[in-house]
């Protein structure tokens, strides 16, 4: 009995790993993700290699991301402050009735915004792509 326990204690020993962050989550710590820097700088243009830059900055329209609707003028106030904190974009909160949609970033075509839209998704962050103008 006492060789399965002590073959049983170096087996844990052995997958013994770095806490993870659902470990830090619960001991109490809030869970921040750590975005790349090209999440948080939307200036950058995006172009596609192989691609003619005339091409790839060729406008189609103005693409935003939208998270979330909110019925609550405070909640989406409260909201706005924590999806700028996590994604780094400036939010806007717009009335569209009888919601308050908030909305981020901005780009000249709709493949750029799907992109960025699929990177935040990586962290947990729901988005999709509206056509603004």
């Amino acid at each position: 009995m006492r060789k399965i326990l002590f073959a049983l204690s170096l087996c844990s020993l052995a997958f013994a790993a770095e806490p993870t962050d659902l470990d830090s989550l619960f001991r109490g710590k809030e869970y921040k993700p750590v975005l790349s820097a090209s999440l948080r700088d939307s200036s950058k243009s995006d172009a596609v290699p192989g691609k003619t830059a005339a091409k790839a900055s060729k406008s189609d329209g103005y693409y935003m991301l939208q998270f979330e609707s909110v019925a609550d003028f405070d909640a989406a106030q409260r909201r706005r402050a924590q999806l700028s904190a996590s994604t780094g974009y400036a939010i806007q909160v717009v009335f569209d009735a009888p919601f308050y949609k908030l909305r981020g970033g901005g780009w000249g075509n709709k493949k750029t915004a799907e992109d960025k839209a699929r990177e935040l998704s990586a962290y947990n962050i729901n988005a999709f792509v509206v056509k603004v103008k």
